[in-house]
């Protein structure tokens, strides 16, 4: 599998902040009733909880959002496999991060 990393820019109105928020919400239980553990498990658990913490904050800038959501997307691209292994459907979520990012 190929990925291109891309700079994303954005201005306010291209986030959906809320849809971020909804997106990080349901991948948390996700991950939460993943029953295995593993390196990609685990760093797709601290980005999460990396961006649910930028969200929570009162200062939550777009940048820092999309970069959270990029990374996100990094881990999913790379470790598709091993996370439909432990029921998570990588394509479905790359399809909702690709959407908030104006991506796809």
């Amino acid at each position: 599998m190929q990925f291109v990393l891309r700079k994303v820019n954005m201005n306010e109105r291209d986030l959906d902040v809320e849809a971020a928020r909804k997106l990080v919400d349901d991948l948390s239980r996700q991950l939460a009733d993943a029953e295995k553990n593993g390196p990609k498990l685990d760093e797709l658990r601290a980005e999460v909880e990396t961006l649910k913490d930028i969200l929570s904050g009162p200062n939550a800038q777009h940048s820092w959002i999309a970069d959270r959501l990029a990374a996100i997307e990094r881990v999913f691209e790379h470790a598709a496999v091993e996370l439909l292994a432990d029921g998570i459907k990588a394509s479905q979520y790359l399809a909702e991060i690709g959407r908030i990012l104006g991506a796809r």
